[in-house]
């Protein structure tokens, strides 16, 4: 179900923000319900260094557990359990600019 669907399951209370691309189910098991945006897929090379350098690509999904109000960023390796960020939205805007600010300062 998005956000522009008129019906909903029986347990979903809440609505699907505008950015929810979850088809919601009756059936959905009580640990799967979340608002999930689209997947993004960004190339990366991560490592320690550069002779430990491995590419990858990380996912960047926005994620708000159903009923709940706090909206997540998810950062990771779509592979790797474990290694992922989780930030509340506020927090991935901080990394975001703070990100964008290192990298203008040192070009």
């Amino acid at each position: 179900m998005t956000s522009h669907s008129t019906s909903r399951p029986t347990w979903q209370r809440d609505n699907c923000p505008r950015w929810c691309v979850v088809e919601h189910a009756e059936t959905d098991p009580v640990d799967d319900r979340y608002h999930d945006s689209i997947t993004l897929h960004v190339p990366a090379t991560l490592g320690p260094g550069p002779s430990h350098a491995a590419s990858t690509d990380l996912v960047l999904v926005m994620s708000r557990r159903c009923g709940e109000l706090d909206d997540w960023v998810l950062v990771g390796e779509p592979e790797r359990d474990g290694q992922h960020l989780h930030l509340t939205r506020d927090s991935a805007a901080r990394v975001a600019s703070a990100l964008t600010s290192l990298l203008t300062e040192l070009a």
